[in-house]
C-alpha cells in the first residue's frame, strides 16, 4: 500500500511547484519555458509533478488562479485595519508602493501577470474566465469602497464606482507594465497617480 499523503504535505508540494514554475516563466516566457525547467528550479521529479498538474498551461492556469486569490485575500485582510474609505484607497495605492522591485520575484510577478493577460486575448475561453476573475476579485473590491465612501461623504457624488475601479486598476497594471524599462521611476509615477486620483474622488 503506497504512504498516506496529508492534504498539507500535498499542498505544500503545490505550492514549490508554483513558486518554480512563476521564477521560471518570469524568466523565459510561457512558451519558452518548459516542465524540464520547472523539475529542474523545483528540484522535483517531473513524474512527481504530473502527480499535480497534467501539464504546463495547467500550472500556469494554476498559479494565475492561486495568485489572484491571494491578492485579493491580502488585500481584503489589509483593508479591515483601515478607518475610512479614503484611507482604504490610500491603503491600496501604498501596498504596490512598497513592492520592493529590487527583488527579482517582485518584478517576476509583473512580468507574469502581463504576459498572461496578452496570452488569454488570444483564447476566448481564458479571456472570459479571466474578465470574470478580474471583476470578481478587483472591480468589486474597489467599486465596494467608492460606493460606501459616497454613502458616508468622503467620496464624490455622481462618480461611478465600477468607472472608478477600471481606472484604480488601469493604472496599477499601467505603471507594473512600465517596469520593464530600464531605471523607470516606478515609485514617483505612483505616488503622483495616487494624489491625482484621491484629488479626484475626495468629496
Amino acid at each position: 500500500m503506497p504512504p498516506i499523503v496529508s492534504e498539507s504535505h500535498k499542498e505544500k508540494k503545490r505550492k514549490e511547484i508554483l513558486d518554480s514554475a512563476l521564477v521560471c516563466f518570469a524568466k523565459k516566457g510561457l512558451q519558452a519555458a518548459t516542465m524540464d525547467d520547472i523539475v529542474e528550479h523545483s528540484g522535483i521529479s517531473k513524474g512527481a509533478i504530473y502527480n499535480y498538474f497534467k501539464s504546463k498551461d495547467e500550472i500556469y492556469l494554476e498559479l494565475m488562479d492561486t495568485d489572484t486569490q491571494e491578492t485579493y485575500e491580502n488585500l481584503a485582510k489589509g483593508l479591515l485595519s483601515c478607518k475610512n474609505n479614503l484611507e482604504k484607497i490610500t491603503y491600496l495605492f501604498d501596498v504596490y508602493l512598497n513592492v520592493d522591485l529590487s527583488k527579482d520575484e517582485s518584478k517576476g510577478r509583473f512580468i507574469v501577470h502581463n504576459e498572461f493577460k496578452l496570452h488569454a486575448s488570444r483564447y476566448k475561453e481564458l479571456a472570459d474566465k479571466l474578465t470574470d476573475r478580474r471583476i470578481e476579485y478587483l472591480v468589486k473590491l474597489f467599486a465596494g469602497i467608492i460606493t460606501e465612501g459616497q454613502e458616508t461623504g468622503e467620496i464624490k457624488q455622481g462618480l461611478n464606482p465600477e468607472i472608478m475601479a477600471d481606472l484604480f486598476w488601469a493604472m496599477i497594471s499601467g505603471v507594473t507594465l512600465q517596469t520593464i524599462y530600464r531605471d523607470y521611476p516606478y515609485n514617483q509615477v505612483l505616488t503622483e497617480m495616487k494624489q491625482m486620483f484621491i484629488n479626484t474622488v475626495k468629496a
